[in-house]
């Protein structure tokens, strides 16, 4: 079960959801089912298509990451560091993403990636007991995040 942070202690709070087109490319499938079920029965092709679009519209807000700063932590997903283990963040824009996504990416670092979202956060682990080098995290306000995790 995820434990959730106290809402009094939260400095920052995002849920990294997929963006507009995730959700319509996935709505493709419905059309897709009735037209594969038509020499059956339509009624059941919408039925079997709203189902499955539901479904993975529902695990897609599910399973997004949310990322939750406090005073003295940061969460993203599951996972938490204590703030005075990390060392200075640094924003990662569109025009870099695909380089740390990629070439750049150290295979030992913390990836927390939603797909579709074009701007990152690239922060060090300075604990000198963790192998993991940095923490690379999806979000839509890299430079709100950086500036929060800045003012440790």
């Amino acid at each position: 079960m995820t434990e959730l942070v106290k809402p009094d202690s939260l400095l920052y709070s995002e849920r990294v959801l997929p963006n507009i087109g995730t959700f319509a490319a996935v709505f493709v499938l419905l059309p897709s089912t009735v037209i594969i079920a038509e020499p059956f029965d339509l009624r059941i092709g919408l039925v079997v298509g709203l189902i499955a679009v539901s479904t993975i519209w529902g695990l897609l807000v599910l399973r997004a990451p949310r990322i939750q700063v406090t005073k003295s932590d940061l969460r993203v997903g599951k996972v938490t560091i204590p703030r005075n283990f990390i060392g200075q963040p640094q924003a990662v824009g569109k025009s870099e993403i695909f380089a740390e996504r990629g070439p750049n990416l150290d295979p030992a670092a913390h990836k927390v990636f939603q797909g579709s979202v074009k701007t990152a956060v690239k922060i060090p682990v300075t604990d000198p007991e963790d192998p993991t080098p940095y923490w690379l995290v999806s979000t839509r306000n890299p430079t709100k995040l950086v500036e929060l995790l800045s003012n440790s």
